[in-house]
């Protein structure tokens, strides 16, 4: 269980920032992580709450009011906007995730990368120098926000039965959800170097609402 008395300065903690989907689409996606649980042994995927990234992992000895803080700056001017759900794709030959980072013409949902930049911005200064994820994750322009629905514990030899058996009931979940709430979760895992998702255990921390437009 996550002590959050003994989350500052605590190097095994991770936070992130994460887009929470709409309930139509929160229950879509635990229907496939349920469903890759009992059918392959997967759950790599399941252990986190329905997500999009926006902000992925990132290690901080910050008080929390700074990381509240940070993230109050980033939605500043921001709005409620629109995702589009572009269906299922592999990454990696290790994840397959819907892809939310496009719209329906294929352009990038401007409004979400421009909620990326600013929750990048505002809250790089307060990441640790030895955090082990930002490198990893990347700059600004290689974000792609998704919904994850199998990763890690995924075996390349399996992508192919696993992305069949993942579309074979048609779309999952809504064509359209509007991104209006976000949430700040810390993260803890036993060992982060190895199989971290046998372990992994999260809080959500706070939560931000995005005015309509």
């Amino acid at each position: 269980m996550i002590n959050l008395s003994a989350l500052q300065a605590n190097p095994d903690i991770r936070y992130g920032w994460y887009l929470r989907p709409s309930r139509a689409m929160s229950d879509a996606q635990i229907r496939i992580h349920r469903s890759l649980q009992y059918q392959y042994g997967m759950i790599g995927g399941g252990v986190f709450m329905p997500h999009a990234t926006i902000k992925g992992f990132f290690r901080s000895d910050a008080p929390m009011a700074e990381l509240i803080g940070a993230f109050d700056k980033a939605v500043e001017g921001h709005h409620a906007y629109t995702v589009y759900n572009a269906g299922p794709v592999s990454w990696s030959g290790r994840s397959i995730v819907i892809d939310t980072h496009h719209n329906a013409d294929g352009s990038v949902n401007m409004p979400q990368q421009k909620l990326h930049e600013s929750a990048w911005q505002n809250i790089m200064p307060l990441v640790h120098p030895d955090c082990d994820f930002c490198p990893r994750e990347g700059s600004m322009e290689n974000f792609r926000a998704h919904l994850t629905l199998a990763m890690s514990d995924l075996e390349p030899q399996m992508l192919d039965e696993v992305m069949e058996f993942v579309k074979e009931d048609g779309p999952i979940g809504p064509e359209t959800f509007a991104a209006e709430y976000f949430h700040l979760f810390a993260f803890q895992s036993e060992d982060w170097a190895d199989e971290w998702w046998h372990t992994l255990e999260w809080k959500l921390l706070h939560s931000w609402k995005l005015p309509q437009p």
